[in-house]
């Protein structure tokens, strides 16, 4: 080899070298890259999981289990002709509504009425069944609600109805 081609060499070597340190310079900046976000990502984890445990979200204890008791005077629109009872009412109104705790309280007030059902006008179940205006029918693809409704109902026909809060309170009080 001559000295010209050593030289070459020599720089070829030397930029070679040079392009390595490159890359492990960037590969160290990608790792710190990678730590800082690890840990933006750990931090923004654990205000969740702190902001789930203080608001009530999560339960840390486990002893007390939820409830899987079913309401059995809550009704579906759809099935609110099936019930055994010769005669039954059904209190139709929304149960997310402002109006909720008058009619909860209406309800519990008057609770020693038999054959007393509720009907969540809010529930996703009974979407189908609300309307602008309440139109009463036996069928149940033209029954609608268009708000608070009291049924009385009689095999699978509803003998009468009360579309007033006004109707539905001197009913209760009747009682």
């Amino acid at each position: 080899m001559n000295k010209k081609q050593m030289i070459k060499e020599q720089k070829k070597l030397k930029a070679q070298r040079k392009e390595v340190e490159t890359l492990f310079k960037d590969d160290k900046d990608v790792l710190k890259v990678f730590k800082i976000a690890l840990g933006v990502l750990l931090f923004i984890g654990l205000v969740y999981v702190g902001m789930n445990i203080i608001n009530g979200n999560w339960k840390l204890n486990k002893g007390s289990k939820p409830s899987t008791e079913i309401d059995s005077q809550m009704l579906i629109a759809g099935t609110m002709f099936n019930k055994e009872e010769g005669e039954y009412l059904v209190l139709a109104y929304d149960m997310q509504d402002k109006k909720d705790a008058f009619y909860a309280a209406l309800v519990s007030n008057y609770s020693s009425t038999p054959n007393l059902y509720l009907l969540d006008l809010s529930s996703g179940f009974n979407t189908n069944f609300i309307g602008e205006k309440t139109v009463i029918s036996d069928d149940l693809g033209k029954l609608k609600f268009g708000g608070p409704t009291l049924l009385l109902i009689k095999g699978d026909k509803i003998t009468k109805s009360y579309t007033t809060e006004n109707d539905i309170v001197n009913y209760f009080t009747k009682k």
